[in-house]
């Protein structure tokens, strides 16, 4: 597999990476996914970190939300599978809607700080081209992470999302930068 820095020019085909919520277009940084203190975050879960760790996630049709609290130094991850679920107990990030407020809570940001956080959304690809509701699963998924992140108010700094490709999403806590790497994209695509 080879994987490509967002830094590249993306292909209208492929789903451009763009800010949305009314974000300032900017260079992303780049995280250190190689990084000592590499946490995964594998699906359904989440993980908040500060200091020298860096928070990684490989997604395909989940979704990743990260979130960058600079004025704390913290920062964390959601990785998940499912937009919504019956019944929903306890702080884990399976689905979105449980997730974003979890999340929050987890960094310990109050309602009066959502300003003072950035957000990242990555994932919600079409990895399996199946007829029916399973291929719609990543629309969903992307859909209810822009609903919950408005509900609070909370703005998207850069999201790439879509597509029919995996994506490594890379917060590097000691930095507070990210990085939104395609993966399982051939040679060139993006050029």
């Amino acid at each position: 597999m080879n994987a490509h820095p967002m830094s590249l020019p993306p292909s209208p085909a492929l789903g451009a990476a763009t800010p949305s919520h009314g974000a300032r277009p900017r260079h992303m940084p780049r995280a250190r996914p190689d990084a000592g203190h590499t946490r995964h975050v594998w699906t359904g879960q989440l993980e908040v970190a500060e200091g020298d760790q860096v928070l990684t996630a490989l997604l395909g049709s989940c979704v990743g939300i990260g979130m960058v609290w600079r004025a704390r130094g913290r920062c964390g991850l959601a990785h998940c599978f499912l937009p919504d679920g019956v019944g929903i107990g306890g702080a884990g990030a399976r689905y979105v809607s449980a997730a974003v407020p979890a999340l929050l809570a987890a960094l310990g940001v109050r309602r009066e700080h959502y300003a003072e956080v950035e957000v990242v959304v990555a994932g919600g690809a079409r990895m399996l081209h199946l007829p029916g509701g399973e291929a719609a699963i990543g629309r969903r998924n992307i859909a209810a992470a822009h609903a919950q992140l408005a509900a609070r108010g909370l703005n998207v700094e850069y999201e790439d999302v879509g597509g029919s490709h995996g994506r490594r999403l890379s917060i590097d806590c000691d930095s507070q930068t990210w990085s939104v790497v395609r993966v399982g994209i051939a040679e060139g695509a993006l050029a």
